[in-house]
């Protein structure tokens, strides 16, 4: 069980979800703005309760799909700026991949890279990774700049990967090896 969080930045700070996130997350994850970048469509209230419920205790952390999802918020608030999750997709191999998300009030001020940053120093030094790997749409033109803010290369474009809002979509993956950061 993974019971620490990623430590704070300059202006963030990292928690677990509770209840009182509820509507915050519904907000931006029932957009079709949001979820033209993440992989499904927009999320229901009763999705977001799941989400919450899943996400608001101590994780498991050692098996292939094993994750973590953290809140992020602006420090000294429990405001929901955004949130993060880390997935370790081969334990054997310790690889991790890295997704994020920030509420819409809140973007273009930088917070997606600064908990990026955090996430994926917490995923190497805490949780022992040797390899992160970011998989976007290659649409999230906003998430591309991020991945390559924080250090990550671009390993692949795999053409026509995903089946998504009535056309087919190419994938980006990006990624970053311990000892480069």
């Amino acid at each position: 069980m993974i019971a620490v969080l990623p430590p704070e930045t300059e202006r963030l700070s990292f928690r677990r979800f509770d209840a009182a996130d509820l509507d915050p997350m519904h907000s931006y994850q029932s957009r079709e703005d949001y979820a033209q970048y993440a992989w499904r469509g927009p999320r229901t209230r009763e999705d977001c309760e799941r989400a919450l419920a899943e996400n608001s205790g101590l994780r498991p952390w050692g098996q292939d799909g094993d994750h973590v999802r953290f809140a992020v918020s602006p420090k000294g608030t429990r405001e929901l700026a955004g949130e993060v999750v880390l997935t370790l997709t081969d334990a054997e191999s310790a690889q991790v991949e890295i997704g994020w998300v920030v509420h819409p009030d809140h973007a273009g001020q930088g917070i997606a890279s600064e908990a990026a940053r955090a996430a994926l120093e917490f995923a190497f030094a805490t949780l022992g990774a040797h390899r992160v790997c970011a998989s976007l749409d290659a649409l999230n033109v906003s998430s591309a700049k991020v991945c390559e803010r924080i250090g990550m290369r671009l390993e692949a474009t795999l053409r026509e990967s995903h089946f998504q809002l009535g056309q087919w979509r190419d994938e980006l993956i990006y990624a970053i090896l311990a000892d480069e950061v």
